[in-house]
């Protein structure tokens, strides 16, 4: 019989005797008994510390937690828990999902933690366990504990704002954690906010355009019509683009947009749309690099040209050349954004263009009735096609 067996006895012929034992001795044993506990406690504890060398099996795990819980609430020498120090040590990694589940049934760290998850790490100040999760350099065991704590309902889609998991984990040596967050929340790229600032503004402040680049590389898998963000603009109405520039330099620039945008080919996206509406000043620079966008339609259906006129940036004086070299073709056109002629897009803005509207009318005087009978017969459709939807519901009633 060893040590723990005669101990079982012997508590166990004692507590079934407590009522018949003289109190003094009896408080002895319940003061021993404390002492042992606390003992068990701190043993306990030192292991559940050094699980990536004692490498227990889970159901081993389990079986010791239960059989002393304050051993999962138990703080080093740094003031770490158990699943806290677990994030430091490549083999204790996996062990996070069981000590949180189990940190949760034992309110480890308090009431809303997580059993841990969400407490600050006392050796670094400024991280929970599941920012350190997003950003340490195991990139397939973190991910797959991100994935075990998702499964449990320990690690949530909001956590990815919360924490600004986006900045801890858009690196390379994160790569697979940073695609998988970006499949969890796609529109969190491009919504949420760190001190102030889009995520992708917030990549541009590093020192090198890797991150900028991991960023926009994802990014555009989500959001292609937006060019990955690459113009999305910060509180001080800036786009990421223009922000870049100022950090990288022009050449690191587009060096770092040419290696994640297409130059060419069937995934080739309308960027220079993009361009004319947010940086029309780069409109050389990016036509030099991307001009087959030149053919392609935006989301509007929209080539190029009418990009150009729909946006107010091409004026008859500063750029007669671009009016004069338009096709009878391009002159007659109707715009698929606003389905408008050429010289009603022109004379509908803010700041309507009079010179251009008179030259294009020049080209095409026909265009003036052709313009009015087709803004009624669009009116006239539009009117029809409300007053039926009006009727609905009275033919249905009718119908029943």
């Amino acid at each position: 019989m060893d040590a723990i067996d005669e101990l079982y006895i012997a508590l166990g012929a004692l507590r079934s005797e407590k009522k018949g034992l003289d109190p003094k001795y009896l408080n002895a044993v319940q003061d021993l008994s404390k002492q042992m506990m606390e003992g068990l406690s701190e043993t306990t504890g030192l292991y559940l510390h050094n699980l990536d060398v004692k490498k227990p099996s889970k159901k081993t795990l389990k079986k010791i937690i239960d059989a002393v819980p304050l051993s999962i609430s138990y703080k080093n020498r740094k003031g770490q828990l158990p699943i806290q120090n677990a994030v430091w040590l490549d083999g204790s990694i996996p062990y996070i999902p069981l000590l949180a589940t189990e940190g949760v049934r034992h309110n480890v760290g308090g009431a809303g933690k997580r059993g841990g998850l969400l407490v600050v790490d006392p050796f670094d100040m400024r991280n929970n366990v599941l920012q350190m999760l997003a950003s340490y350099a195991c990139d397939t065991i973190c991910l797959n504990v991100l994935k075990g704590l998702k499964e449990s309902n320990l690690f949530l889609k909001q956590d990815i704002q919360d924490y600004h998991l986006w900045g801890w984990s858009c690196h390379t040596k994160s790569q697979l954690r940073f695609d998988y967050l970006a499949e969890m929340d796609p529109e969190g790229l491009k919504q949420c906010r760190f001190q102030g600032k889009p995520p992708i503004h917030t990549m541009i402040t590093c020192d090198s355009t890797e991150r900028f680049q991991l960023f926009l590389t994802t990014a555009l898998k989500h959001h292609p019509e937006d060019i990955g963000l690459l113009f999305q603009k910060n509180d001080t109405g800036k786009t990421a683009f223009e922000s870049a520039l100022n950090k990288y330099g022009n050449e690191a620039t587009f060096g770092a947009i040419e290696q994640c945008i297409p130059l060419d080919g069937a995934e080739q996206l309308p960027i220079l749309h993009r361009v004319v509406k947010n940086a029309p000043q780069y409109l050389s620079e990016f036509g030099m690099r991307y001009p087959s966008s030149m053919f392609l339609r935006d989301n509007n259906g929209r080539v190029l040209h009418q990009t150009e006129l729909a946006s107010g940036i091409k004026k008859f004086r500063q750029d007669p050349m671009f009016f004069l070299r338009m096709s009878d073709e391009q002159v007659r056109e109707i715009d698929p954004g606003t389905d408008l002629y050429p010289f009603m897009v022109l004379a509908s803005g803010e700041t309507s263009d009079l010179s251009a509207v008179n030259y294009l009318l020049r080209r095409n005087p026909s265009l003036v009735n052709s313009g009015f009978v087709h803004n009624s017969n669009r009116k006239r459709r539009k009117s029809k096609s409300q007053r039926g939807r009006k009727r609905r519901p009275n033919a249905a009633a009718t119908e029943e």
